[in-house]
């Protein structure tokens, strides 16, 4: 039974306007007591442990800014999820939309040199480029075939790694026993803005593209055309809605926004493109879009937890025995609540429970009157 049909009331009311930020909040708090039954197996004191990944990720500039340098391709990834899940697709591709994005700019960075001013607009034009190429195979299959677009980005990750790979290790592939690109020239480098960090003027963008999208989404008629095809593909067909098309401009913009995520890597972090240098952002992205509930403004609060996460576990692993591995557990858990959906579920049944149906012969009279004597 859904949470719209079960119970009654005005207080039942006000927990359906909270769900969107209520159940990710849940979902976090019984990943974290789960996590610390698992610490406390392991011999460890969670309240010690949480206490370090908090202070390895939050506490002093160097720390804050290595999380917010995980937090930023987290940010793209994640938003190009929740885009199209807004319409109703699921695109799971991020990854390898977010590896072709990164070797398009990788190429563009390092073979057309020219002013910054039009060197570096145009490499992260080509990553958003890349990016939507590789997505509109997912969505043209989709529309035109009725291939499930899951299954087809699902295959198309490994596909992209391997394509991508193959190009850095021999097409464009740089002197040296690396397998990369020639760097990027400088001219296409995004600023950096510390020496404890790699964190760059991505994130800037990152943001706007979140804050971009939030308008859309809530001030457009895009935006409500976008979030009809999500509820019903059907009602927006008969509204007058070019679906097909739609569903095919969303998954490119969708791919785009993914393909951003590797150019931020190549063109700000590691300065040319390396053969799999992605530790699974696209991956992640998935859940910061699921724990975000597929908002963009949630999708910031949602990265940015996940990036104090990874940028946490390192401390966490030199200054105690436990494994980094432990944050990817964390995560697993929580995108597993968010996943089931039982939690919200559970707390509506045990607050509000729904009345039994009443019985067809208890018919109440209407105006009823007494009888005289």
């Amino acid at each position: 039974m859904s949470f719209e049909t079960t119970g009654s009331g005005p207080g039942m009311a006000v927990l359906n306007f909270c769900r969107p930020a209520v159940q990710p909040i849940v979902a976090v708090l019984i990943a974290t007591i789960v996590g610390g039954l698992l610490v406390l197996a392991l011999g460890e004191n969670p309240i010690e442990v949480y206490g370090l990944l908090i202070s390895g990720s939050l506490v002093g500039v160097p720390n804050l800014l290595v999380t917010l340098q995980m937090m930023t391709p987290l940010l793209f990834t994640g938003l190009a999820v929740a885009i199209s899940f807004r319409a109703g697709l699921w695109n799971i591709g991020a990854e390898g939309q977010m590896l072709v994005g990164a070797l398009f700019a990788g190429v563009v960075g390092y073979a057309f040199p020219m002013p910054w001013f039009l060197h570096l607009p145009l490499a992260i034009l080509a990553g958003f480029v890349g990016g939507g190429l590789w997505s509109a195979i997912p969505a043209l299959l989709r529309v035109y075939l009725g291939v499930n677009e899951l299954v087809v980005c699902l295959m198309l990750n490994p596909i992209a790694l391997l394509l991508t790979g193959f190009f850095a290790t021999h097409v464009f592939k740089a002197p040296g026993p690396t397998n990369k690109l020639p760097d990027i020239a400088p001219s296409a480098a995004l600023p950096t803005f510390s020496v404890y960090s790699q964190v760059n003027a991505g994130i800037f963008i990152a943001l706007a593209c979140c804050i971009i999208f939030a308008i859309i989404n809530v001030r457009t008629v895009r935006g409500f055309e976008w979030k009809i095809m999500g509820l019903s593909p059907r009602f927006a067909y008969y509204g007058g809605i070019n679906v097909p098309r739609r569903a095919i401009w969303v998954m490119i913009l969708s791919g785009g926004i993914a393909g951003l995520a590797g150019a931020e890597q190549v063109l700000g972090q590691y300065g040319a493109f390396y053969d799999n240098f992605s530790p699974g952002y696209g991956f992640d992205g998935i859940a910061v879009a699921m724990l975000a509930n597929f908002n963009p403004i949630g999708v910031i609060v949602a990265a940015f937890l996940f990036g104090a996460l990874n940028g946490g576990s390192g401390v966490l692993q030199m200054m105690t025995g436990l494994s980094k591995y432990l944050v990817q557990v964390l995560q697993f858990i929580t995108v597993l609540v968010l996943a089931a959906q039982f939690s919200w579920d559970w707390l509506i049944l045990r607050l509000f429970p729904e009345p039994p149906p009443k019985s067809p012969d208890a018919v109440e009279p209407v105006n009823a009157t007494p009888t005289e004597a």
